[in-house]
């Protein structure tokens, strides 16, 4: 029959058609993709992020180059608002930031009223989170501040960045929530020099560890034994720290535990991911399930199990959910969390 002549014919000219295009593959193609982030060298921010950059790359239709660089500045309110609304809207710049920052128009812990947050959280493409935190308050071995109790007893002198830091703000609610008599010493120039300055005998203690900071960058404050762990910050215990109290569970008034859950709940989102409003949702498409296939990628792993860098993903879509409903706080919940974390 003439149709069976035919398809010899027909799968030839098919198969010299070319293959369906992938626009993002011909955008991404031969081209560059930025990774800034929002803090200095060495911390926590900047391994997870130089971590991702290695190797998310081959898992970007176009295989692009990924560059780091470090914009640090007003605890990333500086690459924020950059990225918001100077940087390009078309995939190519990626930001890494403090998991606070998108919050600050709700909690104004980096400027009067939130006034300095040109950028609506909402709008950006959160591409995904490497890590769920738990955050610790610790104290030098040397120090007689080796509990809670102790803290709620004497003065320790605790240090910390800016007073919109994790490590000035974990220890004022410390001291509003739990009745803690710490005196905090803020200015430090990050939460490397903080710890340093601990180290040093400088100060005795320090609030806003991140439990996988730690672990990676100090993990003989483990080992050594040189640190107390005082009270655990987030939602749930670290399993390796089981006898060490959670802040929720210390609230005895219900009213304090729903303003620190709004707190906390950043934490959900430990090491976030970002673009710029704008950017073509199949490009943020692109880029989560880029994300996504990184955090399983066996080469990966390996790297970050080399670095102890704990991995706990969160997906873009969820990231982007969370930021949605911390930004939808009931004003007169969102009215007192802004209260307590006021300096």
């Amino acid at each position: 029959m003439w149709w069976i002549r035919t398809l010899p014919a027909l799968s030839l000219l098919l198969a010299a058609l070319p293959a369906a295009a992938d626009p993002v593959a011909d955008f991404y193609a031969g081209k560059q993709i930025t990774m800034l982030i929002g803090t200095t060298t060495g911390g926590g921010y900047d391994l997870y992020a130089r971590l991702l950059a290695r190797h998310i790359g081959r898992h970007i239709p176009g295989n692009p180059e990924l560059i780091v660089k470090n914009m640090p500045g007003a605890d990333g309110l500086l690459l924020t608002n950059y990225i918001a609304n100077k940087g390009p809207r078309d995939g190519t710049e990626i930001g890494a930031v403090q998991n606070g920052v998108a919050f600050e128009k709700l909690f104004q812990t980096l400027s009067p009223g939130g006034s300095n947050a040109l950028f609506d959280s909402t709008k950006f493409g959160w591409l995904g989170s490497a890590l769920q935190s738990v955050y610790l308050a610790v104290t030098w071995h040397d120090t007689p501040i080796k509990t809670i109790a102790d803290a709620q007893k004497q003065e320790a002198v605790f240090g910390a960045a800016a007073t919109s830091s994790d490590s000035y703000v974990l220890a004022l609610l410390m001291n509003r929530m739990l009745g803690t008599k710490l005196k905090i010493v803020h200015g430090y120039d990050g939460a490397t020099t903080v710890d340093l300055a601990m180290e040093k005998g400088e100060i005795q203690g320090e609030a806003g560890k991140d439990w996988t900071t730690v672990t990676t960058t100090r993990p003989y404050w483990l080992s050594d034994k040189k640190v107390n762990i005082l009270v655990q910050f987030g939602m749930h215990k670290r399993p390796e720290i089981p006898d060490v109290p959670l802040m929720l569970d210390l609230l005895a008034k219900p009213e304090d535990r729903k303003v620190v859950e709004l707190i906390f709940a950043k934490y959900g989102m430990s090491r976030p991911y970002f673009v710029a409003p704008g950017v073509p949702a199949e490009r943020v498409e692109a880029l989560r399930r880029a994300f996504d296939a990184t955090m399983t990628d066996a080469d990966f792993q390996a790297e970050a199990k080399k670095a102890r860098a704990e991995l706990a993903p969160v997906r873009g879509e969820d990231v982007q959910a969370l930021v949605q409903r911390i930004m939808a706080a009931p004003p007169d919940l969102a009215a007192r969390a802004r209260a307590a974390l006021q300096p």
